[in-house]
């Protein structure tokens, strides 16, 4: 069975993958699936910090443009 693995592996990069996810666990699958929902965790919840700091930064920054109101006072003075 472990030469199926192996040859599983060498043609997938994606099964070494896994291969070196469950052994970085000790050899429990369980355990290295929960360790990825884990991870998934964190990244989902990165990705969620920077989405709202980038919606922040974007609203807040405009760079070269003209805001209504200031733009509206100033067509009227000739």
């Amino acid at each position: 069975m472990t030469q199926q693995i192996q040859a599983a592996c060498d043609d997938d990069p994606m099964e070494a993958d896994v291969t070196a996810v469950i052994e970085a666990c000790g050899g429990n699958p369980r355990t290295a699936i929960k360790a990825l929902l884990v991870e998934q965790l964190v990244q989902e919840q990165r990705i969620e910090r920077l989405a709202a700091a980038l919606s922040f930064g974007y609203v807040r920054g405009r760079i070269g443009v003209t805001p209504l109101r200031s733009a509206s006072r100033h067509s009227g003075v000739s």
